[in-house]
């Protein structure tokens, strides 16, 4: 579910703020007197710099910093925040459950805990789990991006096979944000399934007008619109899915049913 590893970055960012200063292992001086740094103080910045170079795509140097912050303070929640997120990100999954679950322990009431525990639950298939972690993260009054987690989970309940779930949170999602793209595109896949091509491409349409489509979208496209037999738009989402996306599966998949 990369939308949704994506938006736990982005949250991450958000609690724990970027750093660029030096490794602070050592003590530091202040005249002819050693100042040692806290042990909170010390992970909580040593996160900010994992934080940082997680942003930057330096993954190997980013767990290095964050394991740092962990052993200096094992109850810093933010890094167990950020590196279960590291973990999920490079398959290792038992881990970043581990620390995921140990953040939420740590900071039961923090939103982005529990939707990042919820997320990884859900790739594992544990949706039931899941659900509970995503409501827990709606009851957070301070959680700046709600629609975020109820795209989540409407996108994870549709996973699970609970449609009608689905469908109330990625409403709800759009209630709050009308431009939710995880939402639209969800409700849009979501009604091409049931046979409903027509309401497939009201949505589909909603978020073409948002931006850019990747190939997921457009493949989705192409195929809604050769549901309802409009052959010139769906020419129109293949060319440009062969255009932009060449090499990517969807392009591939979408050359096989021409076959």
């Amino acid at each position: 579910m990369t939308l949704i590893r994506t938006t736990l970055l982005t949250l991450v960012l958000v609690l724990t703020g970027c750093a660029s200063s030096s490794p602070v292992e050592q003590p530091r001086r202040s005249g002819s007197t050693v100042d040692r740094v806290s042990p909170n103080r010390a992970a909580e910045l040593n996160t900010r710099l994992g934080v940082g170079y997680l942003e930057r795509g330096n993954v190997e140097i980013a767990l290095e910093k964050l394991q740092l912050a962990v052993r200096l303070d094992p109850k810093h929640a933010p890094a167990h925040l950020a590196i279960g997120i590291v973990y999920d990100s490079i398959g290792r999954d038992s881990q970043a459950l581990k620390h995921l679950k140990t953040a939420v322990e740590l900071a039961p009431g923090d939103g982005a805990a529990h939707n990042s525990l919820a997320a990884v639950l859900c790739e594992a298939g544990r949706y039931d789990e899941a659900d509970k972690q995503f409501k827990a993260a709606l009851e957070d009054p301070f959680y700046s991006t709600p629609d975020v987690v109820l795209a989540n989970a409407g996108a994870c309940a549709r996973r699970g096979g609970k449609d009608s779930t689905a469908e109330r949170y990625l409403r709800d999602a759009l209630s709050i944000d009308p431009a939710n793209r995880s939402a639209l595109f969800n409700l849009s896949q979501m009604y091409y399934s049931q046979g409903n091509a027509l309401q497939a491409r009201a949505f589909l349409q909603r978020l073409e007008s948002t931006g850019q489509m990747g190939p997921a979208s457009l493949l989705l496209g192409y195929r809604i619109e050769r549901a309802l037999t409009s052959e010139e738009t769906a020419k129109r989402y293949a060319t440009l899915l062969e255009t932009r996306y060449p090499e990517s599966p969807q392009a591939s998949e979408m050359r096989q049913q021409n076959k």
